[in-house]
């Protein structure tokens, strides 16, 4: 399902059919690719070699913390448990929190340390401690890429040092961001400028500094990743929310730290300054209804799982509305969460964006057992 259209100038560099409305002219960005886009709907604002397979260095985190997460919530792991520290988790090389052989140190706080300190031994000794060995949660990222539609994507690790076959596009890697905002622990880790809580290993606690020089000098800036390797060049996936609207930018490649700095300040203040935020349907608003067949509802009613808000041009942009695509009919049993069509937004007569819209609750199928003791609890209410 294709969820994401460029609906700015860049759409005439890739062949898209432009809209009759003229669209802010977007800020210069020096480093090589670029995205700017919407998060709730993944509407692109702005892209610049958005689909350019190029390394992410420790933007590769954003990925293993997000699994990370998602296995906390799954109970499949908690903060308190202790992971013991392998040889190989030892032996990672560059930004590490010195992770010594046989240790044992609390899943957490090695969360925190990939988020804050982009700790690449933390990293593997998640990936350890949740699959068995980095080689099995890595096809584990892989697998959640396929998923999340990050199709240029390919993963040789979890912590971004550069290897074989290890990239990603910029496009990608806000399809990533997009999930990641979502999960408000990813975002309560990433927006931390410090931490002080973490071992040293001699009695104390170690200080880790965050990369992301945005925090707290931005308004709204609140994540995610910085990354640089000599391969990757200097990264960054940033995101922030004013006055309802939450833009997510990713640049990559850049020349200095400064530069990918400036670039993402550029693209978000570009943004704002030109976009504000249209909610369309709250999170479970039923859009539509779809007939059940054979159920003991005659019909579904069709929501959004999240809040969906759009984006238009504060001066020039047509009107922006939810048109919903259902399924004219489905046979029971219906279980909830179902997928029955989609919502496309639409901007005047061209749809930027589509979300899902999914069953609001279970139908079971009528059956005759059912059916009698409906007629029976009737008749005896009656």
């Amino acid at each position: 399902m294709r969820k994401l259209a460029l609906i700015l100038g860049a759409a005439l560099a890739l062949g898209l059919p432009a809209p009759a409305w003229a669209a802010p002219s977007p800020p210069a960005t020096a480093s090589p690719a670029a995205v700017l886009l919407e998060a709730s709907t993944g509407q692109v604002l702005y892209a610049k070699n958005q689909d350019e397979m190029r390394a992410p260095a420790s933007m590769t985190k954003l990925m293993t913390l997000h699994l990370a997460l998602q296995a906390v919530r799954q109970h499949k792991v908690r903060l308190g448990d202790p992971v013991s520290v392998s040889d190989r988790a030892y032996r990672t090389g560059g930004s590490q929190i010195w992770l010594e052989p046989g240790e044992t140190i609390p899943f957490g706080q090695l969360l925190r340390a990939v988020a804050i300190g982009s700790a690449n031994d933390a990293c593997v000794a998640i990936a350890e401690h949740l699959a068995g060995s980095e080689e099995a949660f890595v096809a584990q990222m892989n697998h959640e890429a396929r998923r999340l539609g990050m199709m240029h994507t390919h993963y040789a690790n979890s912590h971004g040092l550069d290897a074989a076959g290890h990239v990603t596009t910029a496009l990608d890697m806000a399809r990533l961001a997009r999930t990641a905002v979502n999960d408000t622990g990813l975002i309560a880790l990433t927006a931390q400028r410090e931490d002080r809580t973490i071992r040293n290993g001699k009695g104390g606690r170690l200080w880790l500094v965050n990369h992301n020089r945005l925090l707290g000098r931005v308004p709204g800036v609140d994540g995610l990743k910085t990354g640089y390797t000599g391969k990757a060049g200097f990264c960054l996936t940033a995101t922030a929310k004013r006055e309802g609207l939450r833009l997510i930018a990713v640049v990559m490649g850049g020349p200095s730290s400064k530069v990918r700095f400036q670039d993402v300040q550029s693209l978000l203040s570009y943004g704002f300054a030109n976009y504000r935020a249209v909610l369309l349907a709250r999170g479970g608003q039923a859009v539509g209804h779809v007939k059940v067949m054979h159920g003991t509802s005659g019909q579904v009613a069709a929501t959004v799982q999240h809040d969906v808000s759009a984006v238009r041009d504060r001066q020039s942009m047509p009107a922006v509305r939810l048109r919903p695509v259902l399924r004219q009919g489905i046979e029971a049993p219906v279980a909830r969460g179902q997928v029955l069509g989609r919502a496309e937004i639409m901007l005047g007569s061209h749809k930027v964006a589509e979300v899902p819209l999914v069953a609001r609750q279970d139908v079971p199928r009528q059956t005759f057992a059912l059916l009698l003791k409906q007629l029976l609890q009737g008749v005896l209410h009656g």
